[in-house]
């Protein structure tokens, strides 16, 4: 069963959703046509500039805020899926040196730092590492999840990168990457990864949805 006090808030996670899949790539575009005058001279106002450079600087904005919250809600996301499904996890850091003293201070769960790094790690990005761990019965099939996972977001990409060390007792053996990104649904891509259903729970309704 997942972790029912790790899973987010309804709104919050619906929010992000429509920020993944609509907002984002809508402010872009929205930005673009407003702004595409900028293009054409007009002959009623030759003093206003206008051409390539014009309208890419006036469309900037529009783009680096999109691009911004598609990287964001991305990594937020997936963020949200491996919570709800894991026994401890670290904070968001933004640096390698300050995830390793977070995973080496955890008191509920004991990291094998040395072999994280050993394997290799990301260096820098939005960062959060996971101890995944869970059982769900499907028939008569059993399923488990037992890995840590580090989570790296990358600014102005809409793409989360996993480092998935897979875990033997208490030390990481292997390590193997995969990437999240648009128009992929984080739920069903990590469910493809894995072999295991991660699934959103909505506890008002008594809904699932992937």
């Amino acid at each position: 069963m997942a972790y029912y006090q790790h899973a987010p808030e309804y709104g919050a996670y619906i929010f992000m959703m429509l920020c993944y899949f609509i907002f984002s790539w809508v402010i872009i575009i929205l930005g673009a046509y407003i702004n595409k005058g900028a293009l054409i001279k007009n002959p009623k106002f030759e003093g206003i500039p206008h051409g390539k450079k014009v309208f890419l600087k006036k469309w900037a904005p529009w783009l680096i805020i999109g691009l911004l919250l598609w990287s964001f809600s991305t990594f937020k996301l997936t963020d949200y899926y491996l919570s709800t499904y894991s026994f401890e996890f670290t904070r968001t850091h933004l640096t390698a040196s300050s995830l390793i003293e977070d995973m080496k201070s955890n008191e509920r769960y004991r990291f094998d730092v040395e072999g994280i790094q050993k394997l290799g790690m990301p260096h820098y990005g939005l960062l959060k590492a996971y101890k995944l761990q869970d059982t769900v019965r499907e028939g008569l099939i059993v399923k488990r999840i037992n890995q840590v996972v580090i989570i790296q977001g990358y600014p102005f990409l809409p793409v989360a990168k996993l480092y998935i060390y897979d875990v033997g007792g208490k030390q990481v053996k292997s390590l193997r990457t995969a990437y999240i990104f648009f128009p992929q649904s984080p739920g069903g891509r990590l469910s493809s990864l894995f072999n295991f259903p991660f699934e959103m729970f909505f506890w008002g309704s008594g809904g699932v949805g992937a």
